[in-house]
């Protein structure tokens, strides 16, 4: 059973009360159910799409069969591309070549579509080469999973997919010639240090110059920064002037970089994160870019095992198409760590006080 945002006609004559909750057409609460319905609440309700959530059977969610990306893969695709680049000043077109075979076995290996990436947890084993400075580079595998999902989304071919997933690996390929105690330093940058570090989209395409990539792929590189609304830079490129490519690996960087830990923060959780990327649509991002984004992560699969922030332990029952962020757990055990014989059931759509901390690929059976 999954859930799914259906339309409907609000009846919302000044005076009454919601007799249901309404949301946006991306899940975000509207009216609260029993709330009354002012002037300016009923204007706003006539300018704007109204939504409920219903139970829908067999929609074809695709967190449904879900399979984690190989662990072992992951690692190795992160040495691979640190071994191929780290000391990298100009790319030659060997090293491209060597990419390419990189990006074939991401390909591979996301073919069946429904894949978990459970960064969380790939990143306790990157933990170990912290000394070869693979943070970069396994920010950027991350980037490139993401971006092969939402191009497949997307119904992109075969090769426009693997110049995507090419351009997302290198995206941020000019960071190499950032000087170290910027790109690694354990604490905010200054602005002269930032100033710096925005550089890195052109330098990444001046280190491209002997490769003769096709233009998706520089433009990647050179454009990830940009930003929908004209605010992101090198250049404040705006709306469709972006490469199409470029905007899909503006979203996901920006998701990576949030959920990861850096010296002077704690990685947000995925919801959390996802949430921010939603409310940036239309904003920073295209929207048609987001939407392919929601649709394409799998944040929480079903059967998974979680941690609510409430020490509350359960399983993954059915997750919303629209909104992934709110799924519907089943309780194994209490705050206290006891077993609980009842079943018992927790609907984040309407428990807003509760959220996912933690998610393991562990099916319950």
């Amino acid at each position: 059973m999954n859930w799914l945002l259906e339309r409907v006609q609000p009846n919302s004559a000044t005076g009454m009360t919601a007799s249901v909750d309404l949301f946006d057409n991306f899940g975000v609460l509207l009216l609260h159910k029993g709330q009354p319905i002012t002037e300016g609440i009923r204007d706003r309700l006539e300018k704007r799409e109204a939504f409920v959530w219903s139970k829908q059977k067999n929609i074809g969610y695709p967190s449904e069969n879900v399979k984690p990306f190989p662990k072992d893969v992951y690692i190795k695709l992160v040495g691979s591309l640190w071994s191929i680049y780290h000391e990298a000043k100009l790319i030659q077109p060997e090293q491209i070549e060597k990419t390419v075979l990189l990006v074939e076995t991401i390909l591979i290996e996301l073919k069946p579509r429904n894949i978990y990436l459970g960064f969380d947890e790939v990143r306790l084993d990157l933990e170990k080469f912290k000394q070869h400075d693979y943070g970069t580079f396994g920010h950027s595998v991350n980037v490139a999973l993401l971006a092969a999902m939402m191009g497949m989304r997307l119904g992109y071919k075969e090769k426009r997919l693997k110049y995507l997933t090419l351009g997302a690996l290198l995206h941020d390929i000019g960071k190499l010639r950032v000087p170290k105690e910027i790109l690694n330093k354990p604490d905010s940058l200054t602005d002269d240090e930032f100033a710096i570090m925005k550089q890195h989209p052109q330098l990444g395409v001046e280190m491209l110059k002997n490769t003769r990539l096709l233009p998706s792929v520089t433009a990647t590189v050179e454009e990830h920064h940009e930003r929908w609304n004209g605010k992101g830079y090198p250049y404040g490129l705006q709306g469709k002037n972006i490469h199409l490519d470029a905007q899909i690996v503006a979203v996901t960087d920006v998701f990576e970089a949030l959920t990861a830990d850096r010296p002077y923060r704690k990685g947000l959780p995925p919801y959390h994160a996802l949430e921010m990327i939603l409310a940036w649509s239309g904003k920073d991002f295209n929207p048609k870019v987001v939407q392919a984004f929601r649709e394409s992560l799998i944040l929480y699969p079903e059967n998974a095992i979680v941690t609510l922030n409430t020490r509350e332990m359960g399983v993954i029952v059915a997750v919303p198409l629209q909104l992934p962020t709110r799924p519907l757990i089943r309780l194994l055990f209490d705050s206290n760590g006891r077993f609980l014989n009842k079943e018992t059931y927790v609907d984040l759509m309407q428990d807003l006080t509760r959220f996912i901390r933690r998610v393991e690929f562990k099916e319950v059976g």
